[in-house]
């Protein structure tokens, strides 16, 4: 079809066509595609309007939506002896840049596309924190999902694994007499790694040591669901995280959040009685001197309130 010949039905007609036979995810990225191409037509004046912008009307919930039951079913984080198991295997079988890829989405929660598009200037070792102010999607540098950048925490065993790598990976470029890549985790080429590579390997690793399937965005989940079952901040979280507001990491990890912990309420209870302690203190000290003035009575159904 001709793009002025596009209207709002076809796009209607097309995402109903595909739904039932793909998932919802799936239609709703279908129409997002088309939403931006169609978008993109109409800054080049090609089209007046956005036939896919809007779709379905304000107010009626979109067919395609995902429900927070769904996107917590996606969730799908490691447990802790899974994760150690996995790792183990990973140092086993893999290049140790490849290990320390897997590592670093392991033990600092970045999404994919910002692990690739780490550069060497980015860390700060010594201090274990590195900057996330870019990402790789489909090969192309853009900025974060929130367009901000952010520090996030390193373990200890993560920055002396980075340090490992930074000493292979220069030495490995001066024996071949060439420049270090300026991305920290770099192809032979020296471009950023591809995403269907990694996952390739991540699911390889998976088989041969016997764990469930997985997605490798799930290195994600499993840093965030250990993170707050240690009883970590909402607020510590979402900054690891790169979320824009704490309250989209509590809609996406609140099941993981401790449950059952009588710490806290024993806590506020025992600093409730230290005040009541002190407040009846007060009361008879005043009452023996005559200074606790009396409540005034009510005066009929309705005196007080």
């Amino acid at each position: 079809m001709k793009l002025r010949s596009l209207h709002r039905r076809h796009v209607r007609d097309l995402l109903a066509s595909q739904r039932g036979r793909l998932s919802k995810n799936s239609v709703r990225l279908i129409r997002a595609t088309l939403s931006r191409m169609l978008g993109d037509a109409v800054e080049d004046g090609i089209l007046m309007t956005n036939p896919a912008q809007g779709l379905p009307r304000r107010g009626r919930k979109s067919a395609e939506s995902i429900t927070q039951a769904e996107r917590q079913q996606r969730i799908r984080p490691m447990s802790l002896e899974h994760l150690a198991v996995f790792l183990a295997a990973a140092a086993d079988v893999c290049t140790h840049g490849l290990y320390t890829l897997f590592l670093t989405l392991a033990d600092t929660g970045v999404r994919p596309g910002e692990v690739f598009a780490l550069q060497w200037e980015d860390m700060d070792l010594a201090g274990r924190s590195f900057c996330i102010e870019r990402a790789i999607s489909a090969g192309a540098v853009k900025s974060t999902k929130t367009g901000e950048r952010r520090y996030v925490d390193l373990t200890q065993r993560l920055a002396e694994a980075l340090n490992r790598w930074q000493a292979e990976a220069e030495a490995e470029a001066l024996m071949d007499g060439r420049d270090l890549p300026p991305w920290v985790f770099a192809s032979r080429a020296g471009t950023p790694l591809d995403l269907s590579a990694v996952t390739k390997r991540f699911k390889a690793v998976l088989h041969m040591a016997g764990l469930p399937r997985h997605r490798l965005y799930d290195l994600r989940h499993s840093f965030a669901s250990h993170l707050l079952g240690e009883g970590a901040p909402i607020t510590y979280v979402a900054a690891q995280l790169g979320h824009a507001k704490p309250t989209t990491t509590l809609a996406h990890y609140a099941h993981w959040l401790p449950r059952g912990d009588k710490t806290w309420a024993d806590r506020l209870a025992a600093r409730r009685a230290a005040i009541e302690v002190g407040t009846r203190s007060w009361h008879q000290t005043g009452s023996a001197a005559g200074d606790v003035a009396e409540l005034p009575e009510t005066t009929g159904a309705g005196g007080g309130s």
